[in-house]
C-alpha cells in the first residue's frame, strides 16, 4: 500500500480548525475544542487487567469476576477512554469512512495517557486481513502503532499477520467473537524474549487481544500488554 496516499487523505479530508465533533472553529489544527474535548468518555476509575473500571476495590489479584474465571494472557490492558457517545461515532467514521481528521484529534491526548512503558521494548499493530485493509485504505491500528512507536522513541514491529479473513467482530457475543479469531493470527517475526505492547483501536470484549497476545506469547514474547484508543463496556450489551 502507498503510504504517502494516507497521509494525502489526512491532509485534505477535514478543513483545518474545525471541530471535528461539533464543527466549530478549534484552537488548534482540525481537532476537538474546548467544548468538545470534555465530552470524551473517560475511564478514570480503577480497572481490571482486561480494562474493564471496576465498581469497586478490586481483590489482590487485581481481577474482575470474568477474569478470575478466565485469566487474560496479557499483562494489562490500557484504554483512556470508553467506547460510548460520542466517541463510538468518531471512532466508526474514522475506520468506516477514512475520516482522518479525527486521528489528528485523538493522537494527542491518546499519546499522551500512554504508560510508561517500562519493560515495552516492541509496538505490534493488530493486522487486518489484506483484503478488509486493501478495501478500508489503511489499517487503523498499524497507524496508531506507529504514532506511538515514534512518540515512545520505540521500534514498530508488525510481527501478527492475519493467516484467513475473519468475519466482522461488531455485533457478535463474545463466544461467537473468540470462535470466530481462533487461530486467526500468525507470527511473521520472531519476538523470543521481547516485551511488547500490542495496539489495536478498540477492545470491545478482549476476543482479539487474547487471540493475538497468545500468539505472541507462544511464539516465545516474554510479556504483552494492550494499547487501544477505547474499552466497550459492558452495560453497552456485548
Amino acid at each position: 500500500m502507498n503510504m504517502s496516499k494516507v497521509y494525502l487523505w489526512s491532509l485534505f479530508d477535514q478543513p483545518f480548525g474545525e471541530c471535528v465533533l461539533c464543527r466549530e472553529p478549534a484552537r488548534l489544527h482540525a481537532g476537538l475544542c474546548e467544548a468538545c474535548h470534555p465530552a470524551l468518555p473517560a475511564i478514570e476509575t480503577t480497572v481490571c487487567r482486561c480494562g474493564l473500571p471496576s465498581p469497586g476495590a478490586l481483590p489482590e489479584s487485581g481481577l474482575c469476576g470474568r477474569c478470575l474465571e478466565r485469566p487474560p494472557p496479557f499483562r494489562q490492558v490500557h484504554c483512556p477512554w470508553a467506547y460510548d457517545f460520542p466517541l463510538d461515532r468518531l471512532i466508526n467514521r474514522y475506520k468506516h469512512h477514512r475520516q482522518l481528521a479525527i486521528e489528528r484529534a485523538l493522537l494527542p491526548p491518546w499519546l499522551a495517557s500512554l504508560p510508561d512503558p517500562g519493560p515495552v521494548d516492541a509496538l505490534v499493530p493488530v493486522p487486518s486481513h489484506w483484503l478488509r485493509q486493501w478495501r478500508r485504505g489503511f489499517n487503523p491500528a498499524h497507524r496508531l502503532a506507529r504514532a506511538a512507536a515514534d512518540h515512545l522513541n520505540l521500534p514498530l514491529l508488525p510481527a501478527l499477520a492475519r493467516q484467513r479473513r475473519t468475519r466482522h467482530q461488531q455485533g457478535q457475543r463474545a463466544r461467537a467473537r473468540r470462535r470466530n479469531l481462533h487461530g486467526a493470527f500468525a507470527l511473521r517475526q520472531p519476538v523470543t524474549g521481547r516485551h511488547l505492547a500490542l495496539v489495536d483501536d478498540v477492545v470491545t470484549t478482549g476476543s482479539t487481544a487474547r487471540e493475538a497476545s497468545q500468539c505472541l506469547l507462544d511464539g516465545g514474547a516474554a510479556s504483552v500488554q494492550v494499547w487501544a484508543l477505547a474499552r466497550t463496556l459492558p452495560t453497552r450489551g456485548r
